[in-house]
């Protein structure tokens, strides 16, 4: 594989990434907003605009960052993963 297609593949990965970890940072912090509002919370529009908003910022980022993408946003979408897994977990259980 040439450096150019390696290159290619990893922006792809990272803006992908990016997405992930935009989308899944924004909806914890809306889950929490909503867990801190209460009932009155317009649940439904804020999901959808805080995925929206953090794909896309998420993506932004993964521009920014460049060949560093994949490195940095992997572990960010693991540890965000791993938030919210403990998040359901201790408010599911």
């Amino acid at each position: 594989m040439s450096e150019e297609a390696a290159k290619k593949k990893g922006s792809k990965l990272g803006t992908v990434l990016g997405w992930l970890a935009g989308a899944l940072a924004l909806l914890l912090v809306n889950f929490f907003a909503y867990h801190s509002y209460g009932d009155g919370y317009p649940v439904e529009p804020t999901s959808f605009g805080a995925v929206v908003v953090g794909a896309f910022g998420g993506m932004a980022i993964a521009d920014r960052l460049g060949a560093r993408a994949p490195k940095i946003l992997g572990l960010t979408v693991g540890l965000l993963l791993g938030a919210a897994a403990l998040t359901a977990f201790l408010v599911f259980s």
